[in-house]
């Protein structure tokens, strides 16, 4: 479980587990057992933070200031913003309707991906954006029930 611990903890972005598992020389299971038992171990603080089958170590959404004043968490310039606005706004978008918002949409897209803030595929010919629950947490976006 230590060895998944130190990946997790490691990683600066969300890995999955057929990627800790390639990384370690371990099988996937017990990579997700390990997994399991590291979320029982963090009830404080820090967290496994979970985004489609990805994952890594984290902060508690209330303690996300604590990352931001020590300059752990990006800061965002206002073109960068207008991009991370309509994927906050809309949760999937392709990139090439970022790219009508600021011509530099894919350096953003790709500082959002490091820090596991979203998730690029594609969708036939196109590339979708599509925001994961960190994104929402470091904007303190409540999800509406």
């Amino acid at each position: 479980m230590e060895d998944v611990e130190a990946v997790l903890f490691l990683t600066p972005r969300p890995m999955r587990v057929e990627e800790i598992a390639r990384i370690l020389k371990k099988d996937e299971s017990y990579v997700r057992r390990s997994i399991e038992e590291l979320k029982k171990k963090y009830v404080g603080g820090v967290v496994v933070e979970e985004f489609l089958d990805a994952y890594r170590l984290g902060v508690r959404k209330e303690y996300l200031w604590i990352a931001k004043a020590l300059g752990v968490m990006p800061e965002f310039t206002e073109k960068e913003l207008r991009v991370i606005g309509k994927i906050l706004k809309e949760g999937v978008v392709k990139v090439s309707e970022l790219k009508k918002i600021y011509s530099g949409a894919e350096r953003v897209v790709e500082k959002l991906r490091k820090f596991g803030f979203v998730v690029v595929m594609k969708q036939g010919r196109s590339k979708v954006v599509r925001k994961t629950k960190l994104l929402d947490n470091y904007f303190m976006i409540e999800e509406s029930e």
